[in-house]
């Protein structure tokens, strides 16, 4: 590939991660930090070095155990973020590794990648089931779990008014004598 080719397909791949991040951030009570797009950037990079080197499958084995590690070993994500994670690592690969003479069929995919994620998240906005379900934590004793179900919605029921819900212990506390238990609403 020429400078020019890859200065190409490298302005598409910030376009489209742009516009997915810009999507994914907007209306949202979560927010996604902007070094995640940094990854598709590091993504594109390392294949384009990868295409130029005649690579081992150790080092693809390699690559995995630090993604897997770095999985295992930080917070967990929501949904949207693995998401965004997992599209901006596909179209970087696939900005950089694309066999093709013109950049019109790189277009088309990404446009197609791009737009799929939007309706997805309109769509995930308009649905009730997934958009309007609301998450707090509540901080009780460990008496709460001597409880049976039924008492337990009811303890819940009247410290939160909530009528609808669902619930389960998030953790436990011995030396504090606590547990935090994750409301869903």
């Amino acid at each position: 590939m020429e400078t020019f080719e890859i200065v190409e397909r490298f302005i598409i791949l910030c376009i489209s991660i742009a516009i997915i991040y810009f999507f994914t951030n907007r209306n949202r009570k979560f927010q996604l930090h902007p070094l995640f797009s940094l990854i598709s950037i590091c993504t594109f990079f390392m294949c384009l070095i990868f295409m130029k080197v005649e690579v081992s499958i150790g080092i693809g084995f390699g690559l995995f155990a630090i993604f897997s590690i770095l999985r295992f070993r930080t917070e967990s994500f929501s949904i949207q973020t693995i998401t965004f994670l997992f599209v901006s690592i596909t179209l970087s690969m696939l900005d950089v590794l694309l066999p093709i003479s013109n950049l019109a069929f790189l277009l088309g995919i990404n446009l197609v990648i791009v737009s799929a994620y939007i309706l997805l998240i309109y769509l995930e906005k308009k649905s009730p089931a997934i958009s309007e379900k609301n998450t707090m934590e509540i901080i009780a004793t460990l008496d709460f779990l001597k409880l049976n179900d039924g008492e337990k919605k009811e303890f819940l029921k009247e410290n939160t008014n909530f009528e609808k819900f669902s619930f389960q212990v998030k953790s436990i506390n011995l030396i504090e004598n606590s547990l935090v238990i994750k409301m869903t609403f």
